[in-house]
């Protein structure tokens, strides 16, 4: 084989020394850059200039500052960086934590409802109260600087609601509390007002009725008509008869309204009952007595046509049915239980 090798020349004018020549510029390319020059068929050196190599420098580090750029924009755009991530956790826990608020914010409110329908519905009505005007618990919101402050944070949505929601539990629990205020001495009041309303039978529930509350055609002594204003009971002569109600005992003795000898009790708040036809009388005016004290024995004084009680109540000065005033299904034992209870005395 006849070629000429150098350094970095090679003369390819040898047909055999075109085969090797390739390998060899491939070698030798691997280290340097050559080109062909076309004149004299052989690969020369390229060198490049400094302003050359500046530029390409200079283009390099444009290109790679400019692929990092997108590398950033692209990697941030889909797996955001590691500062945004903790805080779109925190941002998240942010998030849910007010869901939860949100939903203690409706357990409240819904509580509040319903001390607000049973006040309406159940305490005032008991009490003769006025319904709290529904617009007088809806809230009223400060105008729209009240909250301004709270503006121009990332989570400002959030806690803006949150104050919001704040506000108006605060103001219907306000409202609510001050309803209680008023609600709470009646309330107070109302059990020493049970214990002197007429609640029980007069007499033991083994005495059968007789007449109500009606108008008779002809009254079985005085043969006219006239209201009966009462109910009576046909006991016995001699049958316990238990004030029904807690009261100061206003009238007690001979009636000259055919009572014969009778008890008036006056139990407060507008309440007042009356026990004729007594045979005695146990209890002198001015006494206080509690419901289930014996008050006299059942009788035929006055203008009656045989042993009974007759026994009347009034509300505000207007005549009730009895009736309304007590429970009937009580057998014996329960009544003389009650009475027991009450006063330790058992009805016959």
């Amino acid at each position: 084989m006849v070629c000429k090798i150098s350094l970095f020349k090679l003369d390819l004018r040898h047909p055999r020394g075109k085969t090797w020549g390739k390998h060899i510029v491939k070698i030798l390319m691997l280290r340097k850059k050559y080109l062909l020059d076309k004149n004299e068929l052989v690969y020369k050196e390229y060198r490049l200039s400094f302003k050359q190599k500046l530029a390409r420098f200079t283009l390099i580090l444009v290109a790679s500052i400019v692929l990092a750029g997108a590398y950033g924009l692209v990697f941030k755009h889909f797996f955001g960086s590691p500062k945004e991530k903790k805080l779109q956790s925190s941002l998240d826990e942010i998030r849910y934590r007010y869901q939860l608020l949100e939903n203690d914010f409706d357990a409240i409110e819904h509580e509040l409802w319903s001390m607000a329908a049973a006040e309406d519905n159940v305490y005032r009505p008991i009490f003769d109260m006025e319904k709290i005007p529904p617009s007088f618990r809806q809230p009223a919101y400060g105008g729209t600087k009240k909250y301004e402050e709270l503006e121009g944070f990332e989570n400002s949505d959030i806690i803006i609601s949150a104050r919001k929601r704040v506000d108006e539990l605060l103001r219907k629990t306000y409202i609510q509390s001050r309803s209680f205020d008023d609600i709470i001495p009646l309330a107070s009041d109302w059990n020493n007002k049970l214990s002197h309303i007429p609640f029980i039978r007069p007499v033991n529930v083994n005495i059968p009725l007789g007449d109500g509350l009606k108008f008779r055609e002809i009254h079985p002594v005085l043969g006219s008509p006239r209201w009966h204003h009462g109910q009576d009971f046909l006991a016995p002569a001699g049958t316990d008869v238990f004030a029904t109600g807690a009261g100061v005992v206003a009238r007690a003795g001979w009636s000259p309204f055919g009572f014969g000898n009778m008890v008036e009790i006056d139990h407060g708040y507008g309440f007042i009952t009356i026990y004729g036809h007594l045979k005695t009388v146990e209890v002198t005016e001015g006494q206080s007595v509690k419901r289930g004290d014996r008050i006299g024995l059942s009788g035929s004084t006055g203008i009656s046509s045989g042993p009974h009680l007759h026994y009347e109540i009034h509300y505000n000065g207007k005549v009730q049915n009895p009736l309304h005033f007590f429970d009937d299904d009580l057998t014996m034992e329960e009544y003389n239980e009650m009475i027991t209870a009450l006063n330790g005395t058992y009805g016959n």
